[in-house]
């Protein structure tokens, strides 16, 4: 046949087809078998799949959850800062899903479901024990001690993030190449193939005195523009504790910009990077410590 490889390859990338998302892959695959070309399975990527550059990509698309559900105890949980909710709204977990990754790259993000899921159980363990114990007279606590895979940790987050700006107006990452699509670099450091650069990772925003413990599961997100163009990193807040995932390798300089989290977060003072532990002062003496492991 007199039409080329990359012929076919322009034709299914650029999205001329018009069939749905996740038939894109078959039909491509159809018309290459067709033309008697080699089929390389290593090279096979996924319009719609966000981890696409890293080819390898499955046939299908798989329904993702936004966020992994295997964080919430119940079906139901309060959401803030995505394009949809900016401010408070309960959602029903099985909803919030979109066709963004195929089925082996989400298969393949299944240890770092885990990891956030078992962060987010000592956090809830800590938050709870610190509500209960905060109603009580000071003394000498028998102190809980939770243990944290920092570093799944952080790379949850940053899977989260490209879950919710996915097909956003913003490129996620300052290398970005596309609206609403993560920079190379960022894939690769979500899979685990390179570690965040220099002061890019995860902070800790210290808790203050005075503040509302959530009775229940709740999450905000508040992704953070730098100057309009790009997406730079966001804060999270889970049951009232406050975490900052920056992505550049520069880290976080004076205020940053963001979408109605709280503006104290950024301004009077510093979040702290790969803070070794968490200490809670229930009264004069310490409560809890959980330890991040990195």
């Amino acid at each position: 046949m007199g039409t080329s490889s990359q012929a076919f390859s322009d034709s299914f990338y650029d999205g001329r087809f018009d069939d749905a998302p996740d038939r894109r892959m078959e039909r491509f695959v159809q018309m290459r078998r067709v033309a008697g070309l080699h089929w390389v399975r290593d090279s096979l990527r996924m319009e719609n799949c966000w981890a696409s550059c890293l080819g390898n990509c499955s046939e299908k698309l798989s329904r993702e959850h936004l966020v992994s559900q295997s964080l919430f105890i119940n079906d139901v949980v309060t959401i803030q800062g995505l394009p949809w909710c900016r401010e408070p709204k309960q959602i029903g977990l099985a909803s919030a899903t979109a066709k963004i990754l195929c089925h082996r790259h989400n298969n393949d993000l299944s240890p770092i479901d885990t990891a956030g899921a078992d962060a987010f159980s000592a956090l809830r363990e800590m938050m709870k024990v610190l509500k209960a114990r905060s109603v009580l007279k000071p003394h000498l606590w028998k102190i809980r001690r939770y243990t944290i895979d920092g570093k799944g940790l952080e790379r949850w987050f940053l899977k989260t993030l490209i879950n919710i700006c996915c097909n956003g107006p913003a490129p996620i990452g300052r290398l970005s190449e596309r609206q609403g699509r993560p920079s190379h670099q960022l894939v690769e450091t979500v899979f685990g193939v390179v570690p965040f650069e220099g002061q890019a990772g995860l902070y800790a925003l210290p808790f203050r005195a005075g503040e509302v413990v959530a009775s229940q599961d709740d999450l905000a997100c508040n992704p953070l523009l730098h100057d309009g163009k790009y997406i730079e990193g966001s804060f999270f807040r889970f049951r009232g504790l406050g975490f900052l995932l920056f992505l550049e390798p520069e880290g976080p300089k004076g205020n940053l910009t963001g979408v109605g989290l709280r503006p104290e977060d950024s301004g009077d003072f510093q979040p702290l990077f790969h803070q070794p532990d968490l200490r809670d002062l229930t009264g004069k003496y310490v409560s809890q410590v959980v330890t991040f492991k990195w």
